[in-house]
């Protein structure tokens, strides 16, 4: 399992000879022994001194598929992407995972709907509960698997794998049983942001659509009852701007890109206990 780890974090981190243009390069990454350590080192953010993110505007790619765990996943984590990509022409579609709040699922699901019209994307629902999504649920897998063969994206949204809530990592879980056993496409992840540090090696400058991004999160009315959300990511935004040089203050998100196959191995070395120790919440 450490060595297995730790050959993975040198793909990752350090670059491996390879035909491929990785966003970004390590140097002198220190060895990571186990995921608790990987933990702590994303929490410390010492790994900003040794990274400068590349600054795009959104990923090249006219075919987008967002994972969203909940719904305002999507929005919180890569709205002001989404809105740049949109711009650009992407053709983009949104999977919903779970409805949210079991008690609320019909209030959110109307308050998505009119979300996903303003942003000028396809929603679709997989109707899972939150805290419940299923691993091997046959009905579920062929939906998945249905819209990303009629989609066939050439870039793919997802909750970071280390991501501060189990269902945030469960549908990182459900996308690796998936694709276990398939041919893997040639595409790339960009892994965003919710609660948790990402090792960020794209960031996306947002200021431009911040008020956008705010008045989208806010329809959400029945998702938090106690939390502003709005005021939260966009704080997370604000600190990012320490991942691009600007002389005025500056909103931006940031991501963890990686060819598809790749971060599939990844899922694989963090999954690979087939137990529920990753999650507060086991199934």
């Amino acid at each position: 399992m450490l060595k297995k780890l730790y050959r993975c974090y040198q793909r990752f981190l350090i670059g491996k000879p390879s035909k491929r243009l990785y966003k970004f390069m390590i140097t002198d990454w220190k060895r990571l022994t186990d995921l608790d350590v990987c933990s702590k080192v994303l929490e410390s953010k010492r790994f900003n001194r040794n990274l400068q993110p590349l600054q795009m505007k959104h990923p090249n790619a006219s075919r987008i598929l967002v994972i969203a765990p909940h719904p305002d996943d999507d929005i919180l984590g890569a709205g002001g992407t989404l809105i740049n990509a949109k711009e650009n022409g992407a053709d983009i579609h949104i999977l919903y995972v779970t409805n949210g709040n079991k008690t609320q699922a019909d209030a959110i699901k109307k308050e998505t709907l009119v979300v996903c019209e303003k942003l000028g994307v396809t929603p679709h629902f997989l109707n899972c509960s939150a805290r419940e999504i299923p691993l091997d649920d046959p009905t579920v897998n062929r939906k998945f698997e249905h819209l990303f063969n009629e989609l066939n994206p050439e870039a793919v949204f997802i909750s970071f794998l280390l991501d501060d809530h189990d269902d945030h990592r469960r549908v990182n879980h459900l996308m690796r049983n998936i694709f276990k056993n398939r041919t893997v496409p040639n595409l790339e992840v960009w892994a965003y942001q919710i609660y948790s540090s990402i090792i960020p090696n794209v960031a996306v400058d947002i200021t431009a659509h911040i008020e956008r991004k705010k008045e989208l999160i806010d329809i959400w009315r029945s998702v938090s009852r106690f939390n502003d959300l709005a005021h939260y990511m966009l704080g997370i935004n604000a600190a990012n701007c320490r991942y691009i040089i600007a002389d005025n203050p500056v909103w931006v998100e940031v991501f963890f890109v990686v060819p598809f196959d790749e971060y599939l191995d990844l899922c694989d070395i963090y999954f690979e206990n087939g137990n529920d120790t990753y999650y507060f919440y086991p199934n």
